[in-house]
C-alpha cells in the first residue's frame, strides 16, 4: 500500500504553504473520488463459506478499504449473474432455496444472494471487486501511486487552489488542474472497465492483521 505522503512531490511544489495534514486530507479525498469514478484498485477476495440459511454476506476488503463495485463472482467455478439496482428486487426472491444464480451488492461491503442456501458450502464464492480508500485510511492501493500519482495530483491541486484565504490560493488557475484530473479519471475508468479480471496483480493490498 502506498502512503498518502507518497504524493506530495506531486502537490505541495504547487501549494506554497499548505501544511501537511491539509494535503493528505485532500489526497486521500481525491483518491476516494478516483476511484469512485474509475475501477482501478481490483482484487480478488478470499472464498467466502456459504451458511445453510444465510443469504446476506460481508465482502471482506483489506483494512483502510471500501468495496466500490463486485466486477464478477462465481460459487465455485460457475460465474453468478451480478443484479444492479433495478434489475430485480431481492425481497421477492425470498421464496427461492437452493444455490445460487446471482448476487445483488447493498449499500457498504454487503451483498445478498438471489436464494437461500439449503447447505453449507466451504469457501464457495469468489469476488473480484474494485475498491476505494475509506475516509480515514492512511493508505491507498499503490496502483494509484504508481500508475496515477500525477493525475491524482492534478486533482487535488484543483481542489486546495479553491480554498480562499491562503498563500496557494487561486481560483483562476483551479479550474486548469481540475479539468485536466477529470480528462485522466476518464480515460483511467475506460481503461479499467476494458481490463476487468486482468488488472488484479497490480493492486498491492495490506494483509489482514
Amino acid at each position: 500500500m502506498a502512503n498518502l505522503s507518497d504524493f506530495f512531490s506531486q502537490v505541495l511544489p504547487y501549494v506554497t504553504g499548505c501544511s501537511y495534514p491539509l494535503a493528505e486530507q485532500h489526497i486521500r479525498d481525491i483518491c476516494i473520488d478516483f476511484c469512485i469514478h474509475a475501477p482501478v484498485a481490483q482484487l480478488m477476495t478470499d472464498p467466502l463459506d456459504v451458511i445453510s440459511g444465510e443469504r446476506q454476506y460481508d465482502i471482506e476488503t483489506p483494512s483502510g478499504t471500501v468495496a466500490t463495485i463486485i466486477l464478477e463472482a462465481a460459487y465455485y467455478t460457475r460465474p453468478l449473474r451480478i443484479f444492479k439496482t433495478g434489475d430485480m428486487h431481492v425481497a421477492s426472491l425470498q421464496g427461492r432455496t437452493g444455490e445460487p444464480s446471482g448476487i445483488q451488492q447493498a449499500a457498504a461491503n454487503v451483498f445478498t444472494l438471489d436464494a437461500t442456501p439449503t447447505q453449507d458450502a466451504a469457501q464457495a464464492i469468489k469476488l473480484l471487486v474494485a475498491t476505494k480508500p475509506a475516509r480515514t485510511a492512511d493508505t491507498v492501493a499503490d496502483v494509484l501511486l504508481d500508475d496515477y500519482a500525477f493525475e491524482i495530483g492534478q486533482g487535488v491541486i484543483g481542489r486546495l487552489l479553491r480554498i480562499t484565504g491562503h498563500e496557494f490560493t487561486n481560483l483562476a488557475a483551479a479550474g486548469l488542474y481540475t479539468r485536466d484530473y477529470e480528462i485522466a479519471r476518464t480515460a483511467a475508468r475506460i481503461r479499467a472497465e476494458q481490463s476487468f479480471g486482468r488488472t488484479t496483480s497490480r493492486v498491492r493490498p495490506r494483509a489482514f492483521g
